[in-house]
């Protein structure tokens, strides 16, 4: 019970230390149109709750990711810094550059903006974090696995491709919902060709593997990184739907929530699988002598 509550006091300080960052950045870099404007009351109504909900899902993550990861010290703080930038923003914001015309209420500059603010709020966070849970003191790390680099060449070629065809493929899921039809309707109509789509998805592919790799090398166990890799990715992609927002309607999110939680599951546990290999272990005798 004491363990629990310590790491739920611990969440919760991380909580506060994003929300206000975040604030503070939001303040200094103002996006060009109010997002709360076109919500319906009871929308507003909810936005503060499930916007603090997901920041509880976030700092959660993180906070299991600093305790998971056998990294110490400055390692520990980069490790976790690249991989909750790149997987929370830095993918998502090149996502919303690439399909920007489906999304009227944002400029290129808000993008950028964005990331902006995420890196503010996620590296103080971060430090926080480190210096919260584990602290800044050497200590001897602990590793059971590896990553196979011997055959990665062409690994890499088959998560990419493979990524990008999966994606296409699952887009399918929240293309069922007639909700989301009517909203990228008008967008569909000039969108790129598929072999572009599909070639921008094998670059993603290569990005989704680049901000992961921090996790699937500081993984202690391959056991342990098969839930952790893909339980960050699902945060990352899906959690952030469950807030109420001016560019996509609820069944919208719905949509794209059912979709991207159940292809970053299979994405994440495809990744540890071909990647990291678990180390043997070394053989050790006892030599005995008898009297």
């Amino acid at each position: 019970m004491k363990n629990i509550l310590s790491a739920l006091f611990k969440i919760i300080v991380l909580v506060v230390v994003f929300f206000i960052v975040n604030a503070i950045a939001g303040i200094l870099l103002p996006l060009s149109h109010d997002m709360l404007a076109p919500l319906s009351v009871a929308e507003r109504a909810l936005f503060m709750p499930l916007y603090l909900l997901y920041i509880f899902m976030a700092m959660s993550a993180l906070f299991i990711t600093l305790k998971c990861l056998r990294y110490k010290s400055l390692r520990l703080y980069l490790a976790v810094f690249i991989s909750f930038i790149g997987l929370f923003s830095v993918l998502n914001q090149i996502e919303v550059l690439w399909y920007i015309e489906a999304f009227p209420l944002f400029t290129t500059l808000d993008v950028v903006k964005m990331f902006l603010t995420d890196v503010f709020a996620y590296g103080i966070t971060a430090l926080v974090g480190v210096w919260l849970i584990k602290g800044f003191k050497k200590e001897k790390e602990v590793k059971s696995t590896f990553f196979d680099t011997g055959r990665s060449s062409w690994k890499v070629a088959v998560f990419v491709i493979l990524y990008s065809l999966f994606y296409f493929c699952c887009g399918f899921i929240a293309w069922s919902f007639p909700a989301t039809r009517e909203l990228y309707s008008g967008w569909a109509a000039t969108s790129e060709p598929i072999p572009i789509l599909l070639l921008f998805n094998v670059f993603r592919g290569g990005l989704w593997l680049f901000f992961s790799l921090p996790l699937l090398l500081g993984a202690r166990t391959r056991k342990q990184a098969f839930w952790l890799l893909p339980f960050i990715l699902v945060v990352a992609t899906a959690g952030g739907l469950i807030i109420p927002n001016a560019v996509m309607p609820v069944m919208v999110r719905l949509a794209h929530g059912i979709e991207l939680t159940f292809s970053m599951t299979v994405v994440g546990i495809f990744m540890v699988w071909l990647f990291l290999k678990e180390m043997k272990a070394k053989k050790t005798y006892e030599i005995s002598s008898r009297d």
